[in-house]
């Protein structure tokens, strides 16, 4: 049986979508809204999940819709992949 993928910290997380939104990591910080703040639209953001899905960072599709901001997407991302509830919440 395979087991799965260990949970990554939020750095590693934020690194994976700078790099496939395609930009400056800076930006990529947890009170980042996709649209507003990262101009990314609905199309962009489920590819984003789907990439994300591709490398083991699992969000729920049917919760994925409530994700605003970055800090809500590894929230959500880390709440399913067993992180401990304050590690995803301190987020820097």
């Amino acid at each position: 049986m395979k087991e799965p993928p260990t949970p990554i910290p939020f750095e590693q997380f934020r690194h994976l979508v700078a790099q496939e939104l395609h930009v400056d990591e800076s930006l990529v910080v947890p009170e980042a809204s996709f649209v507003e703040d990262l101009f990314t639209d609905s199309i962009r953001l489920v590819e984003l999940m789907l990439i994300l899905g591709e490398k083991g960072i699992a969000i729920p599709f049917e919760e994925a819709w409530n994700v605003r901001t970055v800090g809500d997407a590894y929230r959500l991302y880390s709440s399913h992949a067993g992180l401990d509830a304050s590690t995803a919440s301190s987020a820097p």
